[in-house]
């Protein structure tokens, strides 16, 4: 039984390091200067993570415990959707003083060409991978392993904001934390990871959205 348990925190843990190992693939792309100047860069790399990782999702990992659709209603969606925003807009106000927001992996501010692609990535295909790997298999594996969801979600919250190497100082890596933790309770709660998977995809598209259109 030990091993059996072992055997599948590793399982769990290998999406985690696959989509790590991913995220560093499109820097052998020949052409990755041109890509990283017209804004492309960063949505095509979404696209290698998304078209790999789902795939092996749906084969081998839909059906485990944690890792479906799940169970949850709308008020509590509303209820987390609410507590992200919170934490993206009325905290940095009432506790740091700035207007700051986080997103996922960028700030982003790109010509209109780039803009479709860029939402269909973000909003559509980012939560989708990324909550698969990080908060299924790295928060499933650090569950098996230490046998406590509490300082499995507080590992992986670090883990999550750690890999966010674009943002810099305590102010955004502390709001990625307290996100992580709220998609974390959410994926505990349902179940499954319907719930953070949609939360994730307002909360991209909400911030976004609202920077193109205030930048423009």
């Amino acid at each position: 039984m030990e091993t059996k348990t072992k055997k599948e925190g590793w399982s769990n843990l290998s999406l985690f390091l696959l989509m790590f190992i991913l995220t560093a693939f499109p820097l052998i792309f020949p052409n990755r200067i041109e890509l990283i100047e017209s804004g492309l860069f960063l949505p095509y790399g979404f696209l290698i993570e998304f078209f790999v990782i789902v795939p092996i999702y749906i084969l081998k990992f839909r059906k485990k415990e944690g890792f479906g659709v799940g169970n949850f209603t709308i008020i509590q969606f509303i209820m987390f959707l609410s507590l992200i925003l919170i934490i993206q807009f009325i905290i940095p106000k009432v506790f740091f003083h700035t207007d700051e927001i986080v997103v996922s992996h960028q700030q982003i501010s790109l010509p209109i060409y780039t803009l479709i692609l860029t939402q269909i990535s973000y909003i559509l295909m980012v939560p989708v991978y990324e909550e698969i790997a990080i908060r299924g298999g790295l928060f499933g594996a650090l569950t098996v392993f230490s046998n406590s969801k509490v300082f499995s979600a507080l590992i992986t919250s670090l883990i999550f904001s750690l890999l966010h190497t674009q943002h810099s100082g305590f102010k955004p890596l502390f709001l990625l934390y307290l996100i992580s933790l709220t998609l974390i309770a959410a994926r505990v709660l349902s179940k499954g990871l319907l719930l953070p998977v949609l939360l994730h995809a307002f909360m991209n598209g909400i911030v976004i959205n609202g920077n193109y259109l205030f930048s423009h």
